[in-house]
């Protein structure tokens, strides 16, 4: 009896090796027709698998183990072998990035995007993947110039005009307002099309992609473009919650454009650029602008351009109350 219990303990140690031997690269690439193949870091059963009769590379969901002697493998295709290099998916990444005949590519996550490996378009000089407060952007380079593409959408958000792609600005694009900016940005013929993520109402900031020069639009329809702000400027800042006005800046002067919302037909630049700073403050319940002349402070009625007081103080603590009348529409 302890012969046999002695017999059986052996018979199952050694049925547990044989289970637990690894089974070597080159009998999985036998059974699967490829020719390399890299293990993914962080995953027991993802492999990128060089085909030997195309030389493409795929992914895919291998198990191979061995069972009572024999080698059992079974495998099924994650990502088809088309791409000349392929990465994988790392922390919380929604794409990556792939080649194809020197060209690159953005491929979404094959497990989200039925679609994915379809979808995918090698037509990029180069692609960056850059990560932002939490937020993930495609840089893309064509022509050696850098511009972004929206990764999900497929859309060129930033035309590639810029030498640096730190220099290239993040933007993002809602679902709802990819229609809209791709007819706008057309109308508009504008390299860069930036909407004001705190209005919600359609209003962004168009670049003329010849001109360089910034302006202010509002658009709720792919064929409906009002013009805010004309494409006069080298920025111009986005309208608060209610304003009257807005900054507008030239060659490294501000000045000021009145609300469309506020005057209509009436709308237009009340303040040169003529000024290197400005602050507003509320003054009994009253916008009035400082603004900052040669050096020196002064006030502007940001309604009519007209300067009040002398321009003669070092800083605005040392500006005089401003007891001029601001009005607030043209009537008053």
């Amino acid at each position: 009896m302890r012969n046999s219990y002695i017999v059986l303990i052996i018979l199952l140690n050694f049925a547990l090796n044989i289970k637990a031997q690894q089974v070597s690269d080159k009998k999985i690439l036998k059974k699967i027709k490829g020719k390399d193949i890299e293990w993914i870091t962080g995953s027991s059963n993802l492999a990128k698998v060089k085909m030997k009769s195309t030389k493409k590379w795929g992914v895919y969901n291998i198990d191979a183990y061995y069972d009572l002697g024999e080698v059992v493998i079974t495998f099924n295709e994650v990502i088809a072998p088309k791409f000349d290099s392929i990465s994988w998916f790392k922390d919380m990444e929604p794409f990556i990035i792939v080649k194809i005949k020197k060209k690159y590519g953005i491929l979404l996550n094959p497990y989200e995007i039925h679609d994915a490996t379809e979808s995918v378009r090698c037509v990029y000089d180069a692609v960056k993947l850059k990560e932002v407060d939490g937020r993930y952007y495609a840089l893309i380079k064509d022509n050696g110039k850098w511009g972004l593409v929206d990764w999900f959408e497929d859309v060129i958000l930033v035309d590639p005009t810029f030498e640096n792609p730190d220099d290239v600005p993040l933007i993002q694009i809602e679902g709802w307002a990819k229609d809209i900016f791709v007819a706008s940005k057309k109308a508009l013929k504008a390299d860069v099309l930036i909407f004001d993520d705190g209005n919600g109402d359609g209003v962004f900031k168009a670049r003329n992609k010849v001109t360089k020069k910034w302006g202010m639009y509002q658009s709720l329809s792919e064929n409906d473009i009002r013009t805010l702000i004309p494409a006069k400027y080298d920025s111009i800042s986005n309208f608060g919650f209610n304003a009257k006005y807005t900054a507008v800046y030239n060659k490294d002067k501000v000045g000021m454009y009145l609300s469309y919302w506020s005057y209509h037909d009436k709308a237009k630049q009340s303040v040169p650029c003529e000024y290197e700073d400005y602050k507003k403050y509320d003054v009994d319940g009253v916008s009035k602008l400082a603004v900052k002349k040669n050096g020196k402070w002064g006030w502007v009625n940001w309604l009519t351009g007209e300067e009040k007081y002398t321009f003669k103080y070092e800083t605005t603590d040392d500006l005089p109350y401003p007891y001029y009348k601001q009005a607030i529409w043209f009537e008053d």
